[in-house]
Order: C-alpha cells, then sequence, then structure tokens
C-alpha cells in the first residue's frame, strides 16, 4: 500500500512540474500573438521579443529532460518576427532567431538531434545538441528545415523545402538539398 501511495504521489509531483513549467513564458513582449499553436511545451525557457506573430498548429518545443537526462534549453525569438502555419521549432540547448525575420508554413529548425548508436533505441539514446542561430531579417521558404549547429547570417534567404546543414553567410540565397548558395543579395 506505501508503495502504491509513493507511486500516486510521484506521479502529482511530476504532473504538477510539467504543469508549472509550462504555465507562464520566461518572458513575452508587448503585442506579441501566438494563434492556436499544436503545443507549447517548456514555456519558462521561451523568451519571445515584441511584436512577435506566431499563426495556427506551431509546435513550439524547449526540452528540459530527455532520456532521463537534465537539459538547460534557451529558446529566443527577437522583435518583430512572424512564423506562419504548422511550424517546428525545438531547443534542447540553445536556438536564438533575430529580429525581423519572416518564416513560411512547415518551417522546421532544431538545435538537437536524435543519436543513432547500436543496440540502443532511438528513444533512450542521449539527444546530440549543438547552438543554432538564426540572424535578423532572415526570409525562410515554405518547408525549409535548418538543421541543429547551423548559423544563418543576417538577411539571408532560405528557398523552399531547402535542408540546411551547414553555416550560411549573411545576404545569401541558398536552396536545395542539401542547401548550397546559389547567389548574395
Amino acid at each position: 500500500m506505501i508503495k502504491f501511495i509513493a507511486k500516486i504521489f510521484l506521479y502529482l509531483k511530476n504532473k504538477i512540474e510539467i504543469m508549472k513549467n509550462n504555465l507562464f513564458y520566461g518572458a513575452k513582449g508587448r503585442k506579441s500573438k501566438i494563434i492556436k499553436p499544436m503545443r507549447i511545451i517548456g514555456k519558462r525557457f521561451i523568451r519571445i521579443g515584441d511584436s512577435v506573430h506566431i499563426l495556427n498548429d506551431a509546435r513550439i518545443e524547449a526540452i528540459s529532460e530527455y532520456a532521463g537526462v537534465k537539459l538547460n534549453p534557451k529558446l529566443v525569438i527577437g522583435d518583430r518576427t512572424t512564423i506562419e502555419q504548422n511550424c517546428h521549432i525545438i531547443a534542447a540547448s540553445e536556438l536564438i532567431i533575430g529580429s525581423d525575420c519572416m518564416f513560411s508554413a512547415f518551417v522546421y529548425i532544431a538545435d538537437c538531434n536524435h543519436q543513432f548508436i547500436s543496440g540502443i533505441r532511438v528513444h533512450d539514446a542521449e539527444l546530440k545538441v549543438q547552438k543554432t542561430t538564426i540572424g535578423n531579417g532572415v526570409f525562410i521558404g515554405i518547408g525549409a528545415r535548418i538543421m541543429p549547429g547551423v548559423r544563418l547570417g543576417n538577411n539571408c534567404v532560405v528557398g523552399a523545402n531547402a535542408v540546411v546543414t551547414h553555416d550560411v553567410p549573411d545576404r545569401a540565397v541558398v536552396a536545395g538539398i542539401p542547401a548550397k548558395i546559389i547567389k548574395y543579395i
């Protein structure tokens, strides 16, 4: 009976901790709007600037624990950034998005990736985390993917459905899988 009560107590304690973690943002600027998100996890690790607009069905996750490992995520979204429908943003370490950015629908950005280790289930392996940075004034086209460890410079353009696996300098236009520089603006 004592074990049963202890299990219930731990279950309730974990649920309360999850609710507390997801109740308040680390910061949320003036005139910022999040319209009908699909899922937001780890609000206290998310800092949103002024006049940010995040549209329907966004999935924004600041992951503080995975596979028994405690993480210290930091997700920052700069002022006047617009994130269109169905975007998926994941931070387990540090993901910084600059000001005045525009992300089209179905964009994916992450600072972490699953490790594939022989003999270990993917869900049991630790995440591989790498700081990911999006500069100011960046435009990301529909369906693009920004992989962990990438730094996009200021005023870059990422073409539709591009998969960005390497750093991109300021004012570069990239496209393709993997994304390559096609010109400068």
